[in-house]
């Protein structure tokens, strides 16, 4: 089993004065793959709030599109993603939530952090970010056209630290799968091999998601969330 926590910031326009009702549910359905097998879905968050003199709803979505190799699923029958529970905050008017789900029927692993929040404007090679997400709609069926790109600047391999943002979809009912993914600055003597030691991916299935292009100082590498 291994836990994956989502940190998700509500914009309610700074107008939340009460809080009166939330849920956080999952819709997830399962896919065998060759080499493993595939969660793919959506978080759920509805509710209702009051402003300083009217009640309003909202809903939000996080989405998912987690995969497990074989070799890391310890049942393939209990194979499966639940939210267990999570915690609230208000923040000058706005709702954070921290959301705990467990992935069932694989190996224990470390805890895991998805940030939908954090944004670093650091770094902002949009253009290439486009290009590439353009050209793994061709191959890869979860990675649908959006109208913004999540940009997250990563560290140098020698850094330990991995933030791991999730793109979201404006629109809940959008047939296509929205997967978690992020992008890592290739750094000078990097290569596929020490990427996907570093992030624990596999390096053939990493190669393929970036058309084995060959990696120089300031290449964009997409990197899909693996467990």
């Amino acid at each position: 089993m291994q836990k994956i926590y989502f940190k998700k910031m509500v914009d309610l326009n700074h107008q939340l004065h009460e809080l009166i009702s939330i849920s956080v549910d999952e819709s997830i359905r399962y896919k065998m793959e060759t080499d493993g097998m595939r969660a793919v879905g959506s978080i759920m968050i509805n509710g209702e709030y009051k402003d300083t003199q009217e009640k309003h709803q909202f809903h939000e979505t996080i989405d998912l599109d987690i995969f497990a190799l074989f070799e890391k699923i310890t049942d393939k029958r209990d194979f499966h993603v639940k939210v267990e529970d999570f915690d609230y905050h208000l923040v000058d008017g706005n709702l954070s939530l921290v959301i705990q789900a467990y992935v069932y029927g694989v190996l224990d692993d470390e805890d895991r952090v998805v940030d939908t929040v954090t944004r670093n404007e650091e770094v902002d090679p949009a253009e290439e970010i486009e290009k590439l997400l353009r050209e793994e709609e061709k191959i890869v069926d979860a990675i649908p056209e959006t109208k913004e790109v999540t940009i997250q600047q990563t560290r140098p391999l020698e850094d330990k630290q991995v933030d791991m943002p999730v793109q979201e979809s404006e629109d809940v009912n959008n047939d296509e799968d929205l997967g978690t993914y992020y992008f890592y600055v290739v750094q000078d003597g990097d290569s596929y091999e020490t990427i996907a030691r570093h992030y624990k991916v596999d390096e053939y299935a990493l190669k393929q998601y970036n058309h084995e292009r060959s990696l120089t100082q300031g290449t964009i590498v997409i990197i899909p969330y693996m467990i």
